[in-house]
């Protein structure tokens, strides 16, 4: 085991700075010794930048030392600041605002050596080069016995179509065919580009003799992160390990594409989720595992109070590693009710609880009621009984900007999530939209600049849809859209969405068999007829709904909860839309500050723009979001054929989403006053854009009548979307009717 403490600590030699230091260590642990924690005031000491610590102090040479552990380079102006708060002892490497860029953080807790406090964390002994298996057994035992239900549940998920799964047996070291009840670890790493052996039509037979993935004999290729975890899972005392490359023979496209749609459901029955989280590919290895040795740096810092260890802030997920990154694992991480994941330092994530190697920190997230979606796993028992948009627009947002060896691989990455998602959305999604509120479904836009993925298969991803395109998309109006939730505080909706046209997915233009896109969320909106399990409530201001698998949410309408997950989305070869649309042309006006405000808030990286959309009299009668960074590329001047694809109605005064009134292109009031008064407003006129500080003047029940609309631009006969826009509804003119086919 690692040394992490000396006895010379009382010899030591410190400057006047480190001194003091100590000496409020000192009263800090008396403080939490007499139970007064709770009175402590925070205290902050500025220790200097590296150059300017002392160099015959032993702890500024022990601070000095520990500048590796922050991640980030030297630089003369950071400075090392120590802080001692109420629960906490931090080092800062103190980086000044503006050099801070994607930094994460520029603080690490300091513990001590040995306990000072019932109410103080402080460091375990490790050993730098093996993780202690043992540690995994008492996780468990302290999951079960604390957290029972929450973690374990008794009944497993059922996996539409599987009545049986492969697993790797670790005793008779082969594949063996299952019931999906059984017990197992599963796997979640980074395939990479490792050549490894796979399950496959030819070599299955083989794979299921006794011996033949033994790390002893096989003649197999088994890349050291697989052969880390069959290791793994033996020393801990469990017989079954499942993972993918071995358990879906991937070559029986059927039954292939049974595991990919059960994918979510696989990682939640598994009994934990044994995490890869270091190393890019396969190859990597568990560094502490069997044969793949680590050496974790241990960073001390030495006082007369008692010796300090360095300890990074591991709450969730590591954002940096590689595994964090990439599309398939965000299912596996999610859906996984208790997560044992290797990123240098080993640690346990599970529903109600987080847990480290080389500390007694026991983070408990009991009655938690957060959705962070990074940071909470076993997504499945918490994901909403009803068409949740929110809750869908993170989950696609999140997925959306993960990393793909392949374009092609984006519906089947997603599929475990749709899977899980589709009990709650009447219909089921078609290629990642759900076909319930599919109008509002088209209204994502790009947050950053978006790469248009290719799909060098028989399948055609569009660019209607999200998963056409790569990167961070924003979804809130997904959210803010949806009248559905009620809220006793704001109990008008803000924006209600229309129909206008009637979606048919198709296979191609040339082939004429269509599939009617139900899009039936108004239909339940205006005929509002509790059905059983709901009750109507009424009040002075407005009526709403509640059902009783879920009383304390409220609804203004009644939807049908909970389908039967067996009903089979669209399939996912119907890449393009017929529609009939209003159609006119109009021209591209200047851009618009509204987006660029923002960057201050949420950091350095450009987002995207709008742009205001000009009539035939050069006048400002609505705006679109371009797909572009650098303003100096927009196209100003240039046509834009538009159609309409819905109708809507915003209020725009003081409301639960009026900062999407304030910040976006909806801040068009004088556009809005002007065209409800017959006056549209010139380009660069003063008027023009500049009405963003007057919304504190709307009335609650103003509102903005409008049309959303698409930028199309056509190819062979085809119709591509180019960009989503507003315009002012009194503005179209022309009702010019036009086929569409979008791809």
């Amino acid at each position: 085991m690692a040394e992490i403490s000396t006895p010379s600590e009382q010899r030591l030699n410190l400057c006047n700075g480190c001194k003091e230091v100590d000496a409020a260590l000192d009263l800090y642990y008396e403080h939490h010794r007499n139970g007064a924690s709770d009175d402590w005031q925070k205290l902050k000491y500025t220790l200097g930048t590296l150059d300017e610590l002392s160099h015959t102090c032993a702890c500024c040479l022990d601070i000095a030392a520990s500048l590796p552990a922050f991640n980030h380079a030297y630089s003369p102006v950071n400075k090392f600041r120590l802080v001692i708060d109420d629960t906490d002892i931090m080092l800062k490497y103190k980086v000044p605002r503006n050099m801070r860029g994607d930094l994460e953080t520029d603080y690490l807790f300091l513990l001590p050596t040995e306990p000072k406090s019932e109410t103080l964390e402080h460091a375990t002994p490790f050993d730098p080069a093996y993780f202690d298996l043992k540690l995994v057994r008492r996780w468990v035992e302290r999951c079960e016995t604390l957290h029972g239900e929450a973690c374990c549940p008794a009944k497993k998920v059922p996996l539409p179509g599987l009545d049986s799964i492969l697993l790797i047996d670790v005793v008779d070291w082969c594949v063996v065919s299952a019931p999906p009840e059984a017990r197992y670890v599963a796997l979640s790493y980074c395939w990479g580009q490792t050549a490894a052996v796979r399950a496959l039509k030819h070599n299955i037979s083989v794979l299921k003799t006794p011996g033949a993935i033994s790390p002893c004999t096989t003649s197999f290729k088994i890349p050291p992160t697989i052969a880390d975890a069959m290791t793994f899972t033996t020393e801990i005392g469990e017989r079954y390990l499942w993972v993918d490359s071995l358990c879906i023979i991937q070559d029986d496209y059927n039954t292939k594409q049974l595991h990919l749609d059960n994918m979510a459901f696989i990682y939640a029955n598994s009994h934990f989720t044994l995490v890869a989280a270091e190393g890019p590919n396969a190859d990597h290895g568990l560094r502490g595992v069997g044969e793949s040795k680590r050496d974790l740096p241990i960073h001390k810092i030495r006082l007369p109070s008692g010796s300090l260890v360095l300890n990074k802030p591991r709450a969730g997920f590591r954002l940096d590693s590689i595994w964090n990154s990439r599309g398939w694992t965000l299912q596996e991480s999610l859906f996984s009710r208790r997560l044992i994941l290797f990123d240098g330092f080993v640690s346990w994530v599970c529903c109600e609880g987080e847990w480290s190697e080389d500390t007694d920190r026991e983070l408990d997230l009991q009655g938690s009621s957060s959705f962070l979606l990074t940071d909470r796993v076993g997504l499945y028992g918490r994901l909403p009984l009803w068409p949740d948009l929110r809750v869908w627009g993170s989950l696609v947002s999140q997925f959306n900007k993960r990393d793909l060896t392949f374009d092609k691989d984006v519906i089947d990455a997603f599929a475990g999530i749709e899977t899980a998602g589709r009990p709650s959305f009447p219909g089921g999604f078609l290629l990642g939209m759900p076909q319930f509120f599919f109008d509002i479904a088209m209204l994502w836009q790009p947050e950053r600049r978006l790469i248009r993925r290719i799909n060098g298969g028989s399948n055609h991803l569009p660019s209607w849809s999200w998963v056409g395109w790569k990167g961070e998309i924003e979804t809130q109006l997904w959210g803010a859209s949806s009248d559905l939730p009620y809220n006793e505080r704001y109990p008008l909706p803000e924006i209600i969405i229309e129909p206008l046209v009637q979606w048919k997915a198709l296979e191609s233009p040339e082939y004429p068999e269509q599939h009617a896109i139900p899009n039936s969320y108004a239909a339940h909106r205006s005929k509002a007829v509790p059905y059983a399990g709901w009750t109507e409530h009424q009040n002075n201001r407005a009526t709403h709904y509640t059902h009783d698998k879920v009383p304390d949410q409220y609804f203004r309408y009644p939807v049908p909860l909970l389908e039967d997950s067996h009903t089979p989305s669209p399939a996912k070869h119907l890449c393009f839309l017929s529609l009939t649309a209003m159609r006119s042309c109009f021209k591209i006006g200047g851009i618009l500050e509204d987006r660029f405000a923002e960057k201050g808030r949420f950091g350095p990286d450009p987002f995207t723009f709008n742009v205001s959309i000009l009539d035939a009299a050069n006048r400002a009668v609505g705006a679109l979001r371009l797909n572009l960074e650098d303003v100096n590329e927009a196209p100003i001047g240039e046509e834009c054929e538009l159609i309409t694809i819905s109708a809507g109605t915003a209020r725009i005064g003081e409301g639960q989403h009026s900062y999407l009134w304030k910040r976006d292109e909806w801040a068009l009031k004088q556009w809005h006053n002007a065209v409800s008064q017959g006056i549209l407003i010139e380009e660069g006129s003063e008027e023009e854009g500049s009405g963003g500080g007057e919304w504190e003047d709307a009335k609650e029940d103003e509102t903005y009548n409008f049309f959303n609309v698409f930028w199309i631009e056509r190819s062979g006969g085809t119709c591509y979307r180019k960009a989503l826009g507003r315009i002012i509804k009194g503005a179209w003119v022309c009702n010019e009717l036009t086929d569409i086919v979008l791809g």
